[in-house]
């Protein structure tokens, strides 16, 4: 059994990869003067929150951000994400 080729048949079929693009670099600098995040935090909402207006509008199901960092959780929820923490099921 090969885990690397689990892995990548798994994150194939599973996930959706965002591009990190320059409106995403400017969404995380509008983000970082806004929530007390650090940097790679910020790129990871301004991903999120891109994804998500994707899905808005294409009619899709609304994006849930799953997140343990309560930095994070706290300035995802006040840009209008939804967000679940797994330190809640625990």
């Amino acid at each position: 059994m090969d885990i690397t080729a689990d892995v990548a048949a798994i994150c194939a079929s599973e996930y959706q990869f965002v591009k990190l693009t320059d409106s995403i670099v400017e969404r995380s600098k509008m983000l970082l003067e806004r929530h007390p995040l650090r940097g790679y935090d910020a790129v990871q909402l301004g991903s999120a929150l891109s994804a998500s207006d994707v899905l808005q509008a294409s009619g899709s199901p609304a994006l849930t951000f799953l997140v343990a960092d309560n930095r994070l959780l706290d300035a995802a929820q006040a840009e209008g994400l939804a967000v679940d923490n797994p330190n809640d099921y625990s």
